[in-house]
């Protein structure tokens, strides 16, 4: 109940959030004018000539079709551009004429979302949209249990943008609440790097999500809770050593990539020896043996 309260209290931020006023952001200098793009739909009328008044779709190649004009090519360009050029080649054939273009149909503005979201795929945008008005959609950038926020990201082109999803979510850091661009990729990796494995004599063997202070009795209850066969104070901890922890072991074989921690996991559950309970690490593998007896 508490989770799913939480739940909702983060998406009513969001959605208040996302529609308040927002400061520019500097990753992204906005125009106005909403640029041209492939497989959107124009209304192009010449006032006084209805034969010229012509729907027409952008072409994959970026290109239209026009009466007396042959094609132009218009990905790129704002209305008013078009506008310009087209009563400049149709000045040929009539005096001062009256061009009017307007987007009838939206359909290159998409974004696409990979990863660890509930949702992959294309999302077809109507309008400008930012990252949280982007997340508070359905069926948006809804994030999974397991979404790693710190090496999330958004790429543009050849272009990493410097968006730090968790300045954004977690403390509402409105700079980092870029307007998206067409074609940009909203990547969320997956943090199979923090969790948590719990394997050997526990009802669910596999793996539970890290938390801040996650110990090991709590991802041995997570997981389901000790067998009747587990030799409890048997349980081991198998922790990958960084770089940096390495360098300050004195003992053991200098080459060893991980540490072995032994936790005598029955005096914590049965003894309250709570100094035993240790705090998990990112990676860590608990194994809890099976008894000889």
């Amino acid at each position: 109940m508490r989770s799913k309260l939480t739940y909702l209290i983060t998406v009513l931020f969001l959605v208040l959030l996302c529609f308040s006023k927002i400061p520019d952001c500097p990753l992204y200098a906005q125009t106005d004018d909403y640029k041209i793009g492939a497989e959107d739909v124009l209304q192009i009328s010449v006032w006084g000539n209805e034969n010229l008044n012509q729907e027409v779709i952008v072409r994959p190649d970026g290109k239209i079709s026009f009466p007396l004009v042959n094609d132009i090519k218009v990905i790129g360009l704002t209305t008013t551009k078009l506008r310009d050029i087209l009563t400049e080649r149709l000045t040929s054939f009539m005096s001062n004429p009256e061009v009017a273009v307007i987007v009838k149909n939206i359909n290159s503005y998409k974004v696409y979302v990979m990863g660890a979201v509930t949702s992959q795929g294309v999302i077809n945008l109507k309008s400008k949209t930012n990252l949280l008005q982007l997340m508070a959609m359905t069926g948006g950038l809804a994030l999974a249990e397991n979404a790693d926020l710190k090496r999330a990201c958004i790429l543009r082109g050849k272009n990493r943008l410097p968006v730090d999803f968790e300045k954004l979510i977690h403390e509402g850091d409105a700079s980092q609440n870029i307007d998206l661009l067409p074609d940009d990729v909203i990547y969320v990796p997956d943090s199979f790097a923090n969790r948590i494995t719990v394997i050997g004599e526990v009802k669910l063997p596999g793996t539970v999500t890290y938390k801040d202070g996650i110990t090991v009795l709590d991802a041995v209850l997570m997981a389901g809770g000790p067998t009747d066969d587990a030799n409890l104070n048997g349980t081991k901890i198998v922790r990958k050593i960084s770089p940096q922890g390495k360098a300050l072991l004195r003992k053991g074989n200098p080459e060893s990539t991980s540490q072995l921690i032994r936790v005598r996991l029955k005096d914590i559950m049965e003894k309250g020896k709570l100094e035993e309970n240790i705090r998990l690490e990112p990676g860590d593998t608990i194994h809890i043996p099976a008894s000889i007896f």
